[in-house]
Order: C-alpha cells, then sequence, then structure tokens
C-alpha cells in the first residue's frame, strides 16, 4: 500500500508563488511586444555542460585550496554588456544575470540545449553595440605597472581594469584528538519509608551520582580551515567596434552571443596604472571573444509552456535569426570547435 502524504503548507506556498510569478512574467512578455518594446534570445555557455558534475565543479571552483582550477568562477562570472542607442538600454549576457532585484538589464528566462545555455531579454528598440566584457579570476594578482600617473590606463580600442579582491579557500586536513570524556549528573530515586508489614513505599529520596561516559574517540579527525587568497574582477570597457544588431520594434530576435574566456584582454605592463589603491588599468593591445552560435531549431527545448509560460512559447515560435554585424576579425583558429573573433591595435 502505498501512503499519500500531504504537502507542507511552505512548499505549497513556495510552488504557488512560483507559478504566480510565472504568470506575470509571462504577461510582461507580451505587453512589452505590443507596446513597442523588443525581445532579444542569445547565447552563452551551459555550465552544467563543461562541468557535468559536482567533482568537476569543485575541482576548477577554487573552492578548496586543493581544488585544480578557478576557471568555473571564471566561467559563471562571465558577462558580456550589450548598450544600445536609447540613454539606459544595455543587457548583460552571463550565468550570472539572471533576473533579481528589479534589474531589467538581466533575463527574464533561460534553457539550455547541450553546451548552449539561451537567454531571453526584453529590450527597448534600436542598434546595440557589444561594449565590454567581465570576469573574476581568483588566484590571480593584477599585474604590474609601468605608467606614469595619468599617462596609461586607455588605448584606441579601450581598456582592461583590475580590480583586487580577496576569495576565501578552504583547507581540508587532518588533526589527532585526544578521547574526550563527559560528566553528567544522574539523579535516582530510593524509598525511605514503607509500610509496616508490606513492601508498598510512601515516601522517596533523591540521590545524584556523577556518571562519566565518552563522547568521543581518539583518533584523526577531518579539519577545515579558511584561507584568504588573492583575486581580482576584470572588467574590459571596449572603444572601438566590436559587434552589433538592431532590434526592430516588435520582434523577437535570435543573436549569437559572445563570450568572454581568460586570456580575453591583451596589454603590455607597461601601459598599466594604478589608480586606486585597489585597482589597476591597463590600455587595450588586443582583444578577443568566443562567439557562439544560435540554433533556431533550439527554441522547441525551451518548453515555456510546460514551465508556466504559454504566451512566451508562442512568441518563440515567431522568433527571427538576426546575424550580428561584426567589426572584429575571425580569428583563423577555432576554440574549443568555436570561432574566436578579435580586434587589436594597428590593424
Amino acid at each position: 500500500m502505498v501512503a499519500c502524504v500531504a504537502m507542507p503548507a511552505h512548499a505549497k506556498k513556495k510552488q504557488t508563488d512560483a507559478a504566480h510569478n510565472a504568470a506575470l512574467t509571462d504577461q510582461l512578455f507580451l505587453d512589452a511586444l505590443q507596446n513597442g518594446m523588443s525581445m532579444v534570445v542569445t547565447a552563452t555557455i551551459n555550465l552544467d555542460h563543461k562541468y557535468p558534475n559536482k567533482d568537476a565543479m569543485i575541482d576548477n571552483s577554487a573552492l578548496y585550496t586543493s581544488s585544480r582550477t578557478g576557471t568555473y568562477v571564471t566561467d559563471r562570472t562571465s558577462t558580456s554588456v550589450w548598450k544600445g542607442q536609447q540613454p539606459g538600454s544595455f543587457f548583460t549576457v552571463g550565468n550570472d544575470s539572471d533576473f533579481k532585484n528589479g534589474e531589467l538589464d538581466r533575463s527574464f528566462f533561460s534553457f539550455v540545449s547541450d553546451g548552449t545555455r539561451y537567454m531571453v531579454y526584453i529590450v527597448a528598440p534600436g542598434t546595440y553595440t557589444l561594449t565590454g566584457a567581465s570576469y573574476t579570476l581568483p588566484r590571480t594578482r593584477a599585474p604590474k605597472t609601468g605608467a606614469s600617473r595619468g599617462t596609461g590606463g586607455a588605448s584606441k580600442i579601450g581598456q582592461v581594469s583590475f580590480r583586487e579582491t580577496t576569495f576565501s579557500e578552504y583547507e581540508k586536513g587532518q588533526e589527532w584528538r585526544n578521547a574526550a570524556y563527559v560528566t553528567d549528573a544522574v539523579k535516582s530515586n530510593y524509598c525511605t519509608m514503607v509500610i509496616a508489614g508490606s513492601d508498598q513505599c510512601v515516601q522517596w529520596g533523591t540521590y545524584t551520582d556523577n556518571v562519566t561516559s565518552q563522547s568521543r574517540a581518539a583518533g584523526y579527525y577531518e579539519t577545515t580551515k579558511k584561507v584568504d587568497v588573492s583575486g581580482v574582477e576584470v572588467q574590459a570597457t571596449l572603444a572601438t567596434p566590436f559587434a552589433s544588431f538592431t532590434a526592430r520594434p516588435g520582434e523577437v530576435l535570435l543573436i549569437d552571443g559572445l563570450f568572454a574566456e581568460n586570456p580575453a584582454a591583451s596589454f603590455t605592463e607597461k601601459s598599466c596604472e594604478r589608480i586606486k589603491s585597489d585597482q589597476v588599468n591597463c590600455a587595450l593591445t588586443g582583444y578577443d571573444l568566443i562567439r557562439i552560435q544560435a540554433i533556431p531549431g533550439d527554441m522547441e527545448k525551451a518548453n515555456a509552456a510546460a514551465r508556466g509560460f504559454p504566451k512566451l512559447s508562442q512568441l518563440l515560435t515567431k522568433i527571427q535569426y538576426r546575424e550580428l554585424t561584426m567589426a572584429a576579425k575571425a580569428d583563423p583558429k577555432k576554440r574549443d570547435g568555436r570561432q574566436v573573433y578579435f580586434v587589436e591595435l594597428g590593424k
């Protein structure tokens, strides 16, 4: 016999709230398009595909001192910025760009297909230009500086800034611990008076014994110690065209993604200047991004209706693939099967 267990009240409320929020967001897509806005679907990397299990994530997360690399952190924080013609119009693309706290530049919906994660945005119509990208680098220090104050930090193609920060890693180990004991006061009752000629107790007394027992056996025990490690937050700002596209009112567009993979920036230390106690700016000599192809057929994998977004599901059937206008040049060599584009000084 299978027993049915009622859903806890807090879980039911959470489920109800999620369905309500999905319905509101679903209506928002339709209302936005009917009021002259545009919808853009673009691509970034699917972290679950690149790091398919917990061990792969931890080994590349710099979470522990034993972690092999910190590439998971870099990939998770890698964010590209598209700026539009209208004042204040921009959107950010990356695995940390899900909608939260009312930030309208972020994705309202996302889904995955193999190695690609698709993200859905509501944007003002107009031409959008890629203006830069950022990511976090654990276990890294800012570059040395070589420029005099006020003379470095930017070039004709832009600059890259390194803001110094601290990350916490954890070191696992073992230490010997002696056996530990605990003493508890144990109360017991005893009879102080009985009815004559019987075993019936009519008065009780209490006494206390101190009883010692072992609470921990002697042996080696695992330990975890926090270790502060240097790192930097890297932000590139481009002053030269890299890529652009145009969205018209009411359009639902699919565009390729542009993803920053470390090291995206090229520079020389002689161009670097410390502009703050915790920040170094360097003049870019080159910058490259990986192009992530967006495939129209992948829109079927959004499964939007089943997730509570029936209106979005209908809108995705009308999506148009919009080719990016690339000012950057294609590198003859591909990286992990994907095309790399770059800009550089004097080229």
